[in-house]
């Protein structure tokens, strides 16, 4: 067991800010990354960095990353992107901040694309070549009706001129276009449109140009970056369920047709679906839950595993100085236990119950603090539990450890009411928030009592 940091919370409000469910970055991952692989199935990890082993110079892939919203994926993508730098020059883009998670379409992902990859040739003080660039913004010209003055006028751009660097027509169109598409939904369904009419040209010409960015940047730098361009596209596993599947089955050529390496992250729902997503894409790599539990298909109610429970309580414990924080160290493992393995639950949680303690002037965090934290999450799921039935099909959740793969099983799984652990077999568990909610006990009781 490695040793903890010297400089962990010792203080309730200093625990609280060291809880934060932001994505480690940076200095953070060296400070606060916990190696779950020997509590948690790590298989999906190390396949994309097998993928991205195996690819050759010259070849594409495009990798699907899953996992419930909040289980870790975004930490362990950056460290993946850390772990790849040197072969491949990695464009790390989060989707949400750039676009509208509610409503996505393949298109903007082009655009997306385009425009981050000319960015990125700016700041390496590298062009494309002139020909192809003129000939692709004259085409774009042509089909969006804009001209240099009119994108120049818009106040949706934002460049870095200041840097010293010659923007390129396209980075400022694209750039406006994307602005548009995220603020304006008229002008958002013009943009498509026009876009889906020309989509052959489109492709071709945004391949010719990141085959051209590809071979720059191999010039350039001849002992790094020689795999090309690799994308992480993160945080599109935001989007809800009914948009995750127009994107990812309606559009799953689309999404593949470009010549360069895509991570793209995808809702756990898409892969609960029976028009099977494996079908289209690479078998997609899936971050589990911690499986705190010792699972048995014939329980209901099941056991936990005490190592795997230790290995979660270690996420608080690398941050905060348990003896200083907390009265008894059984409220962490109780905040283990609820967390059921997921790690932005975990966190959200603990944050809670150390506001809670503060709030009631308390110099440590008590058991009340801990019973009062996890029933305001609770009465946040029963908020957003739709109507009585739910409860029923949770229920059968727990005794089936399963869940449909229609509309309401993707939904359950995408609010997190239903979490996935997988290992030596796959199923599925209640979340304990949930379980422990009056409503879902009910529902419990009266399958019981009526096979």
């Amino acid at each position: 067991m490695t040793s903890l940091p010297t400089n962990r919370a010792k203080t309730l409000k200093e625990a609280y800010r060291a809880c934060d469910v932001k994505p480690l970055t940076g200095d953070d991952i060296a400070r606060y990354y916990v190696d779950l692989s020997a509590v948690r199935n790590t298989v999906a990890i190390d396949d994309v960095s097998t993928d991205l082993d195996l690819q050759e110079p010259g070849e594409f892939n495009t990798i699907l990353f899953t996992g419930h919203r909040g289980c870790g994926k975004s930490t362990e993508l950056k460290r993946i992107q850390s772990r790849w730098e040197n072969e491949y020059r990695v464009i790390y883009i989060e989707f949400d901040q750039e676009l509208d998670v509610l409503d996505a379409e393949y298109t903007d992902l082009y655009l997306l694309v385009i425009n981050k990859v000319a960015d990125d040739l700016t700041e390496l003080g590298l062009k494309f070549d002139q020909k192809l660039l003129h000939s692709f913004e004259l085409w774009f010209k042509e089909v969006t009706k804009e001209t240099e003055e009119s994108v120049q006028l818009s106040a949706s751009i934002e460049t870095e001129a200041s840097a010293g660097a010659e923007i390129p027509f396209i980075s400022k169109l694209t750039a406006k276009l994307i602005g548009q598409i995220k603020g304006s939904s008229q002008q958002k369904q013009v943009i498509r449109e026009t876009l889906q009419r020309n989509l052959s040209r489109l492709q071709a010409d945004i391949n010719l140009l990141l085959k051209d960015a590809f071979k720059k940047l191999r010039h350039k730098y001849p002992n790094r970056y020689q795999k090309g361009f690799l994308l992480i596209v993160d945080n599109l596993d935001r989007i809800p369920p009914n948009v995750g599947n127009h994107l990812f089955f309606d559009y799953a050529p689309q999404l593949q047709e470009l010549d360069c390496t895509i991570i793209y992250t995808v809702p756990i729902s898409v892969i609960y679906s029976y028009k099977n997503v494996s079908n289209l894409f690479s078998n997609p790599n899936i971050v589990p839950m911690v499986n705190i539990y010792e699972f048995n298909r014939s329980e209901c109610d099941l056991n936990y595993n005490q190592q795997r429970l230790e290995g979660v309580a270690r996420l608080i414990e690398q941050r905060v100085d348990i003896s200083a924080v907390f009265d008894d160290r059984q409220r962490l493992l109780d905040l283990a236990k609820a967390s059921g393995g997921h790690v932005r639950q975990l966190m959200q949680i603990t944050r809670s119950t150390c506001r809670t303690a503060i709030t009631r002037k308390h110099s440590k965090v008590l058991a009340e603090d801990v019973t009062y934290a996890l029933n305001q999450q609770q009465f946040d799921f029963e908020r957003s539990t739709p109507t009585p039935e739910y409860y029923t099909i949770l229920a059968r959740v727990c005794i089936d450890k399963d869940i449909d793969k229609e509309e309401i099983g993707q939904n359950l799984l995408f609010n997190l009411s239903v979490l996935e652990y997988n290992g030596s077999s796959r199923w599925n568990y209640v979340n304990p928030l949930v379980k422990q909610s009056y409503a879902f006990q009910q529902a419990l009781r009266s399958i019981q009592g009526n096979p």
